[in-house]
């Protein structure tokens, strides 16, 4: 008999706010929504119960899409089914831009989204002051598995998103690159830092494309951004790890012991922060 889906308590009903310069909100997986002054911003948006008929949620989504009212651009890291969900896009406003890693385009439906991008590795992005600048990451591609071989040579992606005067960095899924985040790190000043974290078993076969806690932090330091935030963990069951918050646990223990409390925001799904006023 599976697990029921466990509810967020204390969802929040209005996650768009007139009084903040920058918010990070959890969705849960990669999903953050991401505020700065008046810009919204969404990543990776997933929102149904399963991904790909396979995985199945653990926890509900940190809010209802219903409550994002507005929306200016939708991120989408690369074409896996947790990552690039249809059924979630058609539940987003759609006065919004949809920007696609290379080749993203060929998957992509008629969402009805205001305009469509597929962004080219440190080609800006930029529309009334809105930055966003996709960046190299370590991760593979296609959306099937099969058509990894005849598709776009990289078609994953991070990104640098960048409004006045802050700048967030969304990894994506990735793997521990230091070359790349070296370069992330030297080309722009990081406030905040979105960093994958699971799943982290079996190590050999998921260190490569998907960094854990101890190469999140390695990668943070890399990047030297001021703040990170563990995402794509404890929401879905993936890997071969023991329980869903494993990786949580990893990432809190060594946020201890390495006393990173002020640095290192271990969210939880649904939870929301204002790390700047307006």
């Amino acid at each position: 008999m599976s697990e029921p889906i466990r509810p967020v308590a204390h969802k929040v009903a209005e996650p768009i706010r007139s009084d903040v310069g920058l918010s990070i909100l959890w969705v849960g997986h990669a999903t953050v929504l991401i505020q700065i002054h008046d810009k919204i911003i969404i990543t990776d948006p997933v929102f149904t119960k399963t991904v790909g008929l396979l995985a199945k949620r653990s926890i509900e989504p940190g809010i209802d899409p219903a409550s994002i009212t507005r929306l200016n651009t939708v991120l989408i890291s690369h074409l896996h089914f947790d990552h690039f969900s249809y059924s979630s896009l058609d539940m987003l406003p759609k006065q919004a831009t949809l920007i696609l890693p290379p080749g993203g385009a060929q998957y992509s439906p008629e969402f009805g989204f205001s305009d469509t991008r597929e962004g080219k590795t440190w080609e800006v992005i930029e529309e009334d002051g809105l930055r966003i600048t996709p960046v190299p990451v370590q991760h593979f591609g296609g959306r099937y598995g099969f058509d990894a071989l005849w598709g776009p040579a990289r078609p994953w992606t991070g990104y640098v998103i960048e409004y006045k005067g802050t700048t967030i960095f969304f990894s994506g899924d990735t793997g521990y690159n230091p070359e790349f985040f070296k370069e992330i790190g030297r080309r722009f000043h990081i406030d905040v830092a979105l960093l994958p974290i699971a799943p982290v078993e079996p190590r050999d076969f998921m260190k490569r494309v998907h960094t854990d806690p101890a190469e999140a932090l390695q990668a943070f330091d890399d990047l030297g951004a001021k703040i990170m935030i563990p995402i794509h963990h404890d929401t879905f069951f993936q890997g071969l790890e023991p329980e869903v918050g494993y990786a949580k646990k990893l990432m809190k223990a060594l946020i201890e012991e390495r006393k990173l409390q002020d640095h290192v925001l271990l969210l939880n799904v649904g939870e929301q922060v204002v790390l700047k006023n307006e």
